[in-house]
């Protein structure tokens, strides 16, 4: 304590006799180190607090978008409108993830199996709420996860709306021949002006997914009801 009171006052000494600008390239010059160790630990110390906070908040919807190398579905931003859109309150998320992509050409091979490794984890944790990927991708996880029947979820005036759109597939457990739990983006908000060829991009949803009222509204969201004429 003694050596610190000591610097102290020397310093402070050096400083009075400055004028400010010469004060201002003082402290950059001599203590530019400690400043920079400051700012990392504060903005670390902020990064902490913000991951504690947002995993005390309720998860409401969650979501994955892949192969999205255009931005048609900007993850953040949708958060924010989606956020509005169901009226969330300050307890409550939506986490959506638009850093994933699947190539099932042997391209990308590491990204590829990341991609594919938290699709499924999160799946097989009932933590996930629908992926949205290109029609090949689609088809492909199509093949061995089993879909949600939207047909019993969806308020039937919504289901009979979307019915152009929606996608049956095979049913893996076999218990009936089809099940629509696919959703076909060409005309939804986000693509019907990008000019891309029917069947670009798919939205599926599987079995086990947690949040199905709050599902529900978010393709409502994605199928804006047009105005009259």
């Amino acid at each position: 304590m003694e050596r610190l009171r000591r610097w102290r006052d020397r310093e402070g000494e050096k400083l009075r006799g400055m004028t400010l600008p010469k004060r201002i390239g003082y402290v950059f010059t001599y203590y530019k180190g400690w400043m920079l160790g400051f700012l990392v630990l504060a903005l670390f110390a902020g990064y902490a607090a913000d991951v504690v906070i947002q995993n005390q908040k309720e998860t409401v919807l969650q979501g994955f978008f892949t192969n999205d190398q255009r931005d048609y579905f900007p993850a953040a931003r949708l958060q924010r409108d989606v956020a509005d859109h169901l009226g969330l309150d300050g307890g409550q998320r939506i986490i959506f993830d638009d850093g994933l992509y699947v190539d099932l050409h042997g391209e990308a091979v590491e990204y590829t199996a990341a991609s594919n490794g938290k699709i499924i984890a999160y799946i097989s944790t009932a933590s996930l709420d629908f992926v949205v990927t290109t029609g090949e991708v689609y088809r492909h996880f199509a093949q061995d996860v089993p879909l949600l029947d939207l047909s019993q979820h969806l308020p039937a005036d919504v289901y009979d709306r979307l019915a152009p759109y929606i996608d049956a597939v095979p049913d893996p457990a076999g218990e009936r021949c089809s099940v629509p739990g696919a959703i076909e983006l060409s005309q939804s908000r986000f693509l019907q002006d990008a000019g891309l060829p029917e069947g670009s991009y798919y939205l599926f949803v599987p079995y086990n997914a947690p949040h199905v009222q709050a599902l529900c509204q978010f393709i409502q969201y994605c199928f804006p009801e047009q105005p009259p004429r």
